[in-house]
């Protein structure tokens, strides 16, 4: 069973919305409404950002990105925040049970050239995985803000992955980087870039083979929780949990077999 053929299966299992499978391929970049959302969402938001920001403000590395070690000192603000993210990719989004597989908490920083997932990229995972960017901060034009290509249609590019499933998983040509692809794109074809720019607690959620990169900071700072979900047959006990959400010390890819699963691990 490959990715998608799972993802349906989910879908027919579900008995909440019903969420059409042509849209979610559809629109692979949503902003996801948190003015709906709970006080004790912006709660938690707030409190994450003054730790992180703590952190960070006396961190030094080398990396390209600065890596929180462990998103686990987050565990229960972070579920609090997961409990409404997820809920609303589930009925509005998937019309499907999720959970999360990993989280990443980071800092962008400046730099002179761009590399690495600074540059036009996608993941190569299976369509059906989403990354949701929840900003820690205020994020304007200067301070690195998420950039997606998008179609003449208004919707984000959707690249095709060469990771589906067990019988089909192989690695992108050039390491999946297209910057040359996307040049051509904007010049001919009118495709252009769009920038996520908004104010602390937003997310934007997107399909992670959408055409994107990473912006270096130009002015100040952006702190970040990235919140990566799949589909799955049965909804959670929780949605992160250290049994079987990760984080940047493993793989950014995805198991081959979409039947691993929360309740599998």
């Amino acid at each position: 069973m490959n990715y998608k053929e799972y993802f349906i299966a989910c879908k027919d299992s579900f008995e909440g919305t019903k969420v059409s499978l042509e849209s979610f391929y559809e629109k692979p970049f949503v902003q996801v409404p948190v003015d709906t959302f709970s006080p004790k969402y912006f709660e938690n938001i707030n409190y994450i950002s003054d730790e992180v920001k703590n952190f960070f403000d006396s961190y030094e590395s080398d990396e390209i990105m600065l890596n929180y070690p462990s998103f686990l000192d987050f565990e229960d603000e972070l579920n609090i925040i997961a409990d409404e993210l997820c809920d609303w990719l589930s009925d509005n989004v998937y019309g499907c049970h999720i959970y999360v597989d990993k989280v990443y908490i980071y800092r962008t920083k400046k730099m002179k050239f761009r590399k690495s997932s600074y540059k036009w990229h996608y993941d190569n995972n299976p369509q059906e995985i989403r990354k949701n960017i929840i900003y820690l901060t205020d994020v304007g034009e200067l301070n690195s803000p998420f950039e997606y290509l998008s179609k003449p249609n208004g919707e984000g590019l959707l690249m095709e992955s060469t990771r589906t499933g067990p019988e089909n998983w192989e690695d992108a040509p050039n390491g999946s980087r297209i910057d040359k692809e996307v040049k051509k794109l904007i010049k001919k074809e009118g495709h252009y870039s769009k920038k996520f720019v908004s104010e602390k607690g937003s997310i934007g959620s997107f399909i992670n083979d959408i055409a994107h990169r990473g912006n270096p900071i130009l002015e100040g700072y952006r702190d970040v929780v990235n919140v990566r979900v799949k589909p799955t047959l049965e909804k959670p006990q929780k949605y992160i949990d250290k049994r079987w959400t990760g984080d940047t010390s493993s793989s950014g890819v995805v198991n081959p077999d979409p039947l691993i699963s929360w309740n599998t691990n």
